[in-house]
């Protein structure tokens, strides 16, 4: 093992630089019903994510795009059933499709420094994830990158609960004090990390909510994942 660890975030940080997905759903869905609100956006949003969490209907060998589809679909379950869409205005496959189009993307962009990275580092990765994240990420290419992944969904446990980091790094067989972890959510990875010793990189983006404007437990804060390269260095 290398003697120093670096522990990414998934989602809005791998694979869409630091925007929360919301956003990336809320614009495709304007183009095909541009009078759809905020508010009924992060509701149909909300509703998709507590729907797959007590449902577990996306299974392991899903892809991505398998997950989008589920998601998407929800997404529109929520509108129609609320009467804020009818059945045409459906475009669950369109939607999906370009979103999976732009995570691919985005995750082929980080490929090459994961790969500079795995050289020097250990390479791990903690997600709140459905349980599928293996796949995904051999889907998109990079699950060799990784020495281990750690995704909710299997664990047990969530972020921001700093059990599961501390899990990663008695995995990971790495101490605190000698990994870096990088995310795209202050209060999920940022927070808990930088209590248990480690040293933090925050990926600030387009948040859930408006990004905190005090953020003491961020060595660091960038605004593009390929920063995190330099900064190790």
């Amino acid at each position: 093992m290398k003697e120093k660890t670096v522990i990414f975030d998934y989602g809005a940080t791998l694979d869409t630089n630091g925007i929360h997905w919301y956003h990336i759903f809320a614009e495709e869905h304007l183009k095909y019903n541009s009078f759809l609100t905020d508010q009924q956006m992060r509701d149909a949003y909300v509703y998709g994510e507590r729907q797959i969490a007590a449902t577990r209907n996306i299974e392991s060998m899903d892809n991505f795009l398998d997950t989008l589809l589920v998601k998407v679909a929800l997404q529109f379950d929520f509108l129609q059933n609320n009467n804020i869409i009818s059945e045409d205005q459906r475009h669950v496959e369109q939607i999906s499709n370009s979103c999976y189009l732009l995570a691919k993307q985005n995750t082929a962009n980080v490929k090459p420094m994961l790969e500079r990275l795995s050289k020097d580092y250990n390479i791990g990765m903690v997600s709140n994830f459905y349980g599928n994240l293996d796949e995904v990420l051999r889907d998109f290419g990079i699950k060799d990158c990784f020495d281990d992944v750690v995704e909710s969904a299997v664990v047990g446990i969530s972020k921001p609960d700093k059990r599961l980091w501390s899990y990663a790094l008695e995995r990971l067989q790495s101490k605190a004090e000698n990994t870096t972890v990088v995310g795209d959510s202050y209060k999920k990875d940022i927070m808990p990390t930088k209590q248990l010793g480690c040293s933090t990189i925050w990926l600030k983006g387009q948040g859930w909510k408006d990004n905190p404007t005090n953020t003491p437990f961020a060595d660091v804060i960038i605004t593009d994942i390929m920063q995190v390269e330099h900064f190790l260095q």
